[in-house]
């Protein structure tokens, strides 16, 4: 089974536990990029420690990597166009003591079995998933997630590329959840299961990474 990257810049907050590395997630230091075969990875989950511009300088390596069937899901507060069709983060008028997040019908298998009420409050504090939203995605995407106003927060964009791209407007929903008490702990293992599930879809889909 091939391992997932989470992508940073080695500090504190990007660093990876006994129990990541369990569940198959392996730490590539956004620096390493250009010397790595991504073709080694199921998917990459993009962080929001990262440097954009060193990003966009090195868009096509994400480019091919996607043109091969890799799946990125990025969790970067996006100013720069280093990502296929992910437009710039906008900052919510809404504010976070206010802002709910809905989980749009189908329910995306990445929020399967997650209450939305565990999502909004974190130890009965709210307003911890996301600061920002999207506009203008990608004419094709499928909408995971919104706020109140119906404002883009979680989409995946599977028709841009030969892979598959799920862009977050912030927040590192990997991490923020992981050790809570309720249902929304499962997100993080939803990810790298849908991440691997974009993979082997893609692969069947006849790409030729390796």
């Amino acid at each position: 089974m091939k391992p997932i990257a989470y992508v940073g810049i080695d500090i504190q907050f990007s660093r990876l536990t006994d129990e990541d590395r369990r569940r198959g997630l392996t730490f590539l230091y956004l620096y390493d990029l250009p010397y790595t075969d991504l073709r080694a990875y199921a998917g990459l989950i993009i962080t929001n420690l990262v440097e954009e511009q060193f990003l966009l300088e090195h868009k096509a390596i994400l480019d091919q990597y996607l043109n091969q069937g890799g799946v990125i899901f990025s969790l970067t507060e996006t100013s720069l166009p280093w990502l296929v069709g992910v437009p710039e983060w906008k900052r919510s008028p809404i504010p976070l003591k206010d802002r709910e997040i809905i989980i749009k019908e189908p329910i995306h298998p990445l929020f399967a079995g997650i209450n939305a009420y565990d999502i909004n409050y974190r130890k009965g504090v709210r307003g911890f998933f996301s600061r920002g939203y999207f506009e203008k995605i990608p004419l094709h995407a499928e909408v995971l997630v919104t706020d109140q106003s119906g404002a883009t927060i979680i989409y995946v964009d599977r028709d841009s590329t030969n892979g598959t791209i799920f862009a977050g407007a912030g927040t590192d929903i990997y991490r923020v959840f992981i050790n809570e008490e309720n249902s929304s702990r499962q997100l993080s293992l939803h990810m790298l299961s849908c991440i691997r599930e974009e993979y082997k879809r893609n692969q069947l889909n006849g790409v030729n990474a390796q």
